[in-house]
């Protein structure tokens, strides 16, 4: 009888098996890759993790904006669409209450809003422009509220933040549908999550982190986030002495409006050939704001143009009201309203909107088409 040689001991057969047994690890363990990604990515989704982890994130340098943008989203979600978005700066997010607004509007005209104060801090009219678009094709709201000021209107003003916020991959993505990576960010709710996580070796993550979290908290669920200090010095002529302040002297003296930013607000404008109303406003500010421009015949002209820019593209330029209607202890200086200005001047929006809508006829306008997904 003769003797089978043992395969086991035979170097090209276990060669053989070396590589089916590593495929079969590799395969094991991209299934299991798997399982754990859409386990997690489901988990996401949820309000449980959404509680636990409040901070979620597009991959901005700007996390007022994402907080600003995943508030609207879950307002969206609650409330089956948006019908006012109130745009504009950091004057806009601490100055408006949309929930004051809203009941105060409903009481003088019988007409009930879903409003919403998406107010970024530091964008100008120029990276509005592309935001106000994104938020028309995302919610296609029945009014867009667009508050803007005299120093958008200086080319050389807010360029590096616009720079910045722009260039962001998931930015790119919401305005061409062509960046893959945006698309991936946009879809993910695990890759939200996990965003805020990326500068976790940054010696200052942690502080940054707990920040978010106590803002996104702070910031109502209609995106109002009240300033909670109180001015000092308002009504004294900022200091040209001052390093800083001068350096707003520098930026805004000699003023004109730059013809780019000009097109940028009726860029916005034109969002109205989709059926959104367009109005166009401007907040209270406090006179001492108006120094770093120069005269009183420099902001009279400023308001002129603006109002024949917005009329001669078939918009409603809303004139401010009188700042004497908030004091200093409303206001955070002079440009910015506080916790106690905020509720007087949305009250008095109200009323002005109002009035538009019952002498003019020209109303704020619900939403009326149905919403793309977010």
């Amino acid at each position: 009888m003769s003797i089978q040689p043992d395969s086991s001991l035979n170097p090209s057969a276990q060669a053989r098996r070396q590589p089916s047994r590593f495929i079969v690890s590799l395969i094991w363990g991209v299934l299991v890759f798997i399982v754990v990604c859409v386990a997690f990515e489901f988990a996401c989704r949820t309000n449980v993790v959404k509680q636990r982890l409040p901070v979620r994130s597009v991959g901005s340098y700007h996390a007022q904006f994402e907080i600003k943008w995943f508030k609207l989203a879950d307002y969206v979600r609650k409330n089956g669409g948006v019908d006012v978005i109130i745009l504009g700066n950091s004057m806009v997010n601490t100055g408006i209450n949309p929930a004051i607004l809203e009941t105060r509007y409903q009481e003088l005209t019988g007409t009930n809003l879903r409003i919403f104060n998406f107010g970024v801090e530091g964008l100008t009219v120029a990276p509005l422009s592309k935001l106000a678009k994104i938020l028309e094709a995302a919610y296609h709201p029945g009014t867009i509220l667009l508050y803007t000021e005299m120093r958008d209107y200086t080319a050389a003003n807010g360029v590096p933040v616009e720079n910045q916020f722009l260039d962001n991959d998931w930015i790119k993505f919401r305005q061409t549908d062509t960046d893959l990576k945006g698309q991936l960010i946009d879809t993910s709710a695990g890759l939200q999550q996990l965003l805020p996580f990326r500068n976790w070796s940054s010696s200052d993550f942690l502080d940054t982190y707990l920040m978010d979290v106590r803002r996104t908290k702070e910031t109502t669920s209609q995106g109002y986030e009240a300033d909670k200090n109180i001015g000092t010095d308002i009504d004294k002529i900022p200091d040209t002495n001052d390093p800083i302040e001068k350096k707003s002297y520098d930026l805004f003296s000699n003023y004109t409006m730059d013809s780019g930013r000009i097109a940028d607000l009726l860029s916005i404008i034109e969002q109205q050939k989709s059926g959104t109303k367009v109005l166009v406003a401007e907040m209270p500010v406090y006179p001492t704001y108006y120094a770093y421009f120069g005269s009183d015949a420099v902001v009279e002209k400023y308001h002129q143009d603006i109002q024949k820019i917005v009329s001669d593209a078939n918009s409603v330029f809303l004139p401010t009201v009188s700042y004497t209607l908030l004091p200093l202890e409303d206001r955070v200086d002079n440009h910015h309203l506080n916790f106690q200005g905020a509720p007087v001047y949305s009250n008095l929006l109200a009323e002005q909107l109002a009035e538009l809508c019952t002498q003019e006829k020209n109303c704020l306008q619900k939403q009326s088409r149905t919403r793309s997904q977010p």
